[in-house]
C-alpha cells in the first residue's frame, strides 16, 4: 500500500510538472508593458491561441521616469523557438467572462528573419472602458440626430419634413423619366443610322474588292505586267524553293547613290559565282532593294527611285558577269524591284540592316 501510494504521488507530480512545463525543454523571452494589470507568475501564454508557456517573473522598472515599463519574463516550449520572428509582438487579453488574463503572442512575418534578441514588442491592451465610452458618445450623437430630424432642424430634418422639397423631387423624377424616354428614342435613331452606316461600309468593301480584282486583272495583261511590279507576287512564292543573299547597302554603293564601289563589285562577283552554280534552269532571280524607313532626309518618292536604281545597278553588273546566262541563246529571268521605304511583304527571319539589297533565287518545286 505504501509503494502504491508513493507511485501514485510520483505519477501525479510528473503529470503536474508536465502540465507546468517543468520537464520540457523551454526558452525564455521578455516583453515590456507600461501597466500589465492582473498579470502574475503562472499567467498562461498562447501563440496564435495555442497554449505555449507561462509568465515566470515580473520585473519592476528601475526608475519611474518617462517610458518606464514593467518587464515580463515568459517561459515557452522550445518547439516554438523557430516560429518566432523579428517582428513578433505580445498583447494582454481578458479570457472568458471572469476576466482572467492571458498573454497572446503574434509570431510575426517570416520574411523579417528569426527572433534573435529574445525580446517581443509589447502592444497596448485594448481598453474596454474607452471603447464603451466611444460607443456611448456615438449613441448620444445618434439620439440628437433623430431629435433634430423629428423637429425639422438641420438639412436632414428639412429634407424629411419639407413637403415642398418632396414636390420638387417628384417633379425632378418625372423630368428624369421623360429625359430617359427621349434618350431611348435617340438611341433607337442612332442604331438605325448605324445600320445604314454598316450597309454603306459593306457596299464600300464590295466596291473596293471589285476594283482590286479589276486592278489585278489589268496587271496580268501582257503589255501592262512588264511595267507594274507586284512586290508580293515577286517575293512571296509558296510553290518555290527560296535562296537568298543579303548585303547592307553601304557595303555595295557609295552613300545615297546607286553607284557600285570596288568592295561592292567584289561582293557581287561572289553572287555571280553563286548564280552560275544554280543547277535548275527554271529558277528565277529577283533583286530587291529597300531604304531605311526611319530616315527623314529623303521623301518616299525619292526613296522609291533610289532603291529602283540600286536594284537595276546590281542586275546590270551581274549581267555583265554573265550570272544569268544559261546558254548562247537563253538566260534566267531576272526582275529588279525597288521597295522604297517599304514595307516589305516578307517577314525576315534573320536580323537585317536598316537599308539592304537582297538577291533572291526561286526554284519551282
Amino acid at each position: 500500500m505504501v509503494f502504491v501510494a508513493v507511485a501514485l504521488g510520483a505519477w501525479g507530480l510528473i503529470r503536474i510538472g508536465g502540465n507546468q512545463g517543468l520537464w520540457a525543454k523551454t526558452i525564455e523571452v521578455t516583453v515590456a508593458f507600461a501597466e500589465p494589470h492582473d498579470i502574475a507568475p503562472g499567467t498562461p501564454v498562447r501563440i496564435r491561441g495555442v497554449e505555449a508557456g507561462q509568465v515566470v517573473a515580473i520585473e519592476y522598472p528601475e526608475s519611474d521616469g518617462p517610458g518606464a515599463a514593467v518587464t515580463l519574463r515568459l517561459k515557452l516550449d522550445s518547439k516554438y523557438a523557430s516560429r518566432l520572428f523579428a517582428d513578433a509582438s505580445a498583447q494582454i487579453y481578458s479570457n472568458g467572462l471572469l476576466g482572467s488574463k492571458v498573454i497572446a503572442i503574434q509570431p510575426g512575418d517570416p520574411n523579417t528573419g528569426p527572433l534573435t534578441t529574445g525580446q517581443l514588442a509589447g502592444k497596448p491592451t485594448p481598453d474596454l472602458a474607452q471603447a464603451a465610452a466611444r460607443i456611448s458618445e456615438a449613441a448620444d450623437e445618434a439620439k440628437q440626430l433623430i431629435h433634430d430630424v423629428r423637429a425639422g432642424q438641420g438639412s436632414l430634418g428639412k429634407l424629411v419634413t419639407d413637403d415642398k422639397l418632396y414636390t420638387e423631387l417628384a417633379g425632378l423624377a418625372t423630368d428624369a423619366r421623360g429625359m430617359v424616354k427621349r434618350a431611348d428614342l435617340a438611341v433607337t435613331n442612332v442604331e438605325t443610322k448605324t445600320q445604314d452606316v454598316d450597309k454603306f461600309v459593306k457596299d464600300g468593301r464590295e466596291t473596293l474588292r471589285s476594283v482590286r480584282q479589276g486592278t489585278d486583272a489589268v496587271q496580268k495583261l501582257p503589255i501592262i505586267r512588264g511595267y507594274v511590279e507586284d512586290a508580293a507576287a515577286l517575293m512571296v512564292r509558296p510553290d518555290c524553293r527560296k535562296e537568298a543573299v543579303a548585303y547592307n547597302t553601304v557595303d555595295l554603293f557609295e552613300a545615297n547613290t546607286a553607284i557600285l564601289t570596288e568592295g561592292g563589285q567584289k561582293h557581287l562577283q561572289n553572287v555571280a559565282n553563286w548564280l552560275k552554280a544554280l543547277p535548275n534552269a527554271k529558277s528565277e532571280v529577283v533583286i530587291v532593294a529597300l531604304c531605311d524607313p526611319a530616315r527623314t532626309d529623303r521623301t518616299p518618292v525619292a526613296a522609291a527611285e533610289l532603291t529602283k536604281k540600286q536594284s537595276e545597278a546590281v542586275m546590270e553588273y551581274l549581267k555583265v558577269q554573265k550570272a544569268f546566262r544559261l546558254s548562247w541563246i537563253s538566260s534566267r529571268k531576272v526582275t529588279p524591284l525597288g521597295l522604297g521605304q517599304g514595307p516589305s511583304p516578307v517577314v525576315e527571319t534573320k536580323p537585317m540592316p536598316p537599308s539592304w539589297v537582297q538577291v533572291l533565287s526561286f526554284t519551282p518545286e
